[in-house]
């Protein structure tokens, strides 16, 4: 039965082509729709489990710099007195306070590093945001000249690079976060501000600011049991000219915004299914009303009910998994770059989808389409099994 299924479809390959079209682009859609709500749950779910800090504080006016600061670590050249640090490290209800210094995104015209990195500079001593990313655990040890390289930032030659006329040595690796950190050099927040002072790219941003007296972000951790919101509060009726802003804030504010687009994309794909189903059903009736007379000339020949069901379905089973099978590859392609989109638009983590999200898209696309497909020829299916072999040849005209 496999065989003469096989045959019947190449037979009629104009009329199978269009059928898989049909099973291939609601599969992309589906297995596209799992790999990027996969994915964006997983963003979430990592800037919700990552973050380190309860609090972030930035310079007046910078507050919608706070997801780019939290979930990319890009860094946007803002910029706080010194001596913020300290006054925030002094609110009632801070357990810890780190500064950061943000310098710049390099690239290989300005240090030996191939491809753009980020550079970020860190006191190692209050750090407590990278101290559980280390490789190997143990403290943050950088000296004037030592460098912790993302997992995901160019490979290193010799563990020495050069970055605008100053050579660095590497000294650690971070885990991967799933962010954009990365794909970031963090050092010694000294070096960084000298970077900073004679890059040419950032002198119109000091505008009689001190680099060496700035800080770009202030990240806190509460202490346990305090309201981060009230704390939040206090941080900006004790140092004027800051903002501070709730970290889990930022997140439910992503996670709501990436509801609606679940919420939108279910529709669509709803929408979808249905025209689908019906195209499907469409295609499947018209296959059963051309076939009538085959079929009917298979059981009077003595081939059962059951093989002609056979024939039948293992034809649609193989029209099928052909277009399944395409439109899942064409799902990866499409959902790949949906990720990326998306993930920049809301400035999440732009972590790929896991190997796993791949699997559990494709067979759930696979596993669709034949379930839509079985359903679409359910009732050609009963109109075989309720007709008589002598009627539906004489009305095949045979």
């Amino acid at each position: 039965m496999l065989y003469l299924a096989w045959r019947n479809v190449v037979r009629r390959l104009g009329q199978s082509t269009v059928t898989a079209l049909i099973i291939a682009v609601v599969t992309c859609v589906v297995a596209a729709s799992v790999v990027v709500v996969v994915s964006l749950e997983r963003s979430v779910s990592l800037s919700r489990e990552r973050l380190g800090a309860d609090v972030m504080v930035l310079p007046v006016g910078a507050s919608s710099s706070a997801s780019e600061v939290l979930f990319t670590a890009q860094p946007v050249n803002v910029y706080l007195p010194d001596e913020t640090g300290s006054a925030v490290a002094g609110v009632d209800g801070v357990a810890q306070a780190t500064p950061q210094f943000f310098t710049q995104t390099v690239n290989e015209s300005c240090c030996s590093v191939v491809g753009v990195t980020r550079i970020v500079g860190i006191d190692a001593a209050t750090d407590f945001v990278l101290k559980p990313w280390v490789q190997g655990g143990g403290a943050i040890d950088l000296g004037p000249d030592g460098i912790l390289v993302g997992a995901k930032a160019p490979a290193i030659e010799g563990d020495q690079v050069s970055i605008l006329g100053s050579v660095f040595h590497v000294a650690g690796t971070l885990e991967e976060t799933g962010t954009s950190m990365d794909e970031t050099i963090f050092m010694d927040m000294g070096a960084a501000r000298t970077i900073a002072s004679g890059s040419p790219y950032l002198q119109g941003v000091w505008d009689g600011k001190d680099p060496f007296a700035s800080v770009s972000c202030v990240m806190v951790k509460a202490e346990q049991g305090s309201d981060a919101s009230q704390l939040a509060e206090s941080i900006m009726a004790l140092c004027p000219g800051t903002v501070a802003v709730v970290a889990s804030e930022v997140v439910a504010g992503a996670s709501a915004q990436l509801s609606a687009v679940e919420v939108l994309c279910a529709a669509l794909l709803g929408a979808l299914v249905v025209v689908a189903a019906l195209a499907l059903a469409g295609r499947f009736s018209a296959l059963v009303s051309s076939r009538m007379t085959e079929w009917g000339l298979m059981r009077t020949l003595g081939v059962g009910v059951h093989g002609v069901l056979a024939s039948m379905l293992c034809e649609v089973a193989l029209v099928a998994l052909a277009g399944a099978i395409v439109g899942v590859a064409c799902a990866f392609v499409a959902a790949t770059a949906a990720v990326g989109l998306l993930h920049g638009t809301f400035a999440l983590p732009g972590a790929a989808p896991s190997a796993g999200a791949y699997v559990a898209a494709a067979l759930a696309g696979i596993a669709f389409s034949l379930v839509l497909s079985a359903l679409a020829v359910a009732y050609p299916v009963a109109k075989v099994v309720r007709s008589d072999p002598q009627e539906t040849l004489a009305k095949g005209g045979l």
